[in-house]
């Protein structure tokens, strides 16, 4: 069975979380945060070019310098939803003491990295939400999100708000916010990881990682062809391992963000 931490360990979440959102609320403690910004206010150079394929983002250490290259033929320009976060990742590998000092003690490549929790390896993982705090600072994100009823809606508001993607939006929700929701990374009909508030009702889904059920809409748009860009009712059964008869047919709300093979489902009580 895959874990419900799978994304990432709890103490990870509570660490990088106390830390960009401090450093946010530092820089900006109101309006948009500009990452660029913050990297010059911290003697980190940065470029942006044509890098072909090899990389969204890389930080690069050199005489105990850190600089930021910035690939345009994957982020198409500087200040792009997908730019601004990559960004941030990269600020997460100089903030995060860890990913800093491997760097400078030469333990570490330069950091080449493909944003957009898509990587396994931890160390990306922590950088990309080191970025999803750093863009959406805690205290900002609950302010908004208080009192209101959850719907997709309000990812899509937090998105515009912040300027940043719906897939890192929704997993700082999943963090952070006001209703339990789950996460799940789907890609080429396979789970890659899933992530849940710490209040959602189910632990484990019903297939582990093995496979999607075709009940979901993340199953039946990989294995149907049936693209939605609604919200659309499941029950618990279709998504989760039941452990009691009276559970399999609650009532839960699936969104899926879908793009080539790749999907993202976003899953929630009614």
């Amino acid at each position: 069975m895959l874990e419900r931490n799978d994304f990432l360990s709890r103490n990870d979440v509570i660490e990088i979380n106390e830390l960009a959102s401090g450093i946010s609320e530092y820089y900006f403690p109101n309006g948009q945060i500009d990452p660029i910004f913050i990297a010059e206010r911290n003697a980190i150079s940065y470029s942006f070019g044509d890098y072909d394929d090899s990389f969204d983002g890389l930080l690069e250490c050199e005489n105990n310098e850190f600089h930021i290259f910035m690939n345009l033929t994957r982020l198409k320009h500087a200040y792009s939803e997908r730019s601004r976060f990559t960004f941030g990742h990269e600020l997460g590998h100089y903030f995060i003491d860890d990913h800093r000092n491997a760097l400078l003690n030469g333990l570490s490549p330069s950091h080449c990295s493909y944003t957009g929790f898509k990587s396994r390896n931890r160390a990306e993982r922590q950088a990309d939400y080191f970025a999803s705090c750093l863009l959406m600072p805690e205290n900002g994100f609950r302010k908004y999100c208080f009192r209101k009823k959850f719907e997709f809606r309000i990812i899509d508001e937090l998105s515009k708000k912040y300027g940043t993607s719906k897939s890192a939006t929704a997993l700082r929700f999943c963090a952070i916010g006001n209703h339990p929701i789950m996460v799940v990374y789907s890609y080429d009909n396979n789970i890659k990881w899933f992530w849940s508030s710490e209040d959602f009702r189910f632990k484990w889904l019903k297939h582990g990682k093995d496979r999607l059920s075709e009940d979901t809409v993340a199953g039946e748009y990989f294995n149907l062809g049936r693209k939605v860009s609604r919200t659309e009712p499941v029950y618990a059964m279709d998504w989760f391992d039941i452990k009691y008869d009276n559970q399999a047919n609650l009532p839960f709300k699936e969104h899926c963000l879908m793009h080539d093979k790749h999907c993202l489902s976003i899953i929630w009580e009614e």
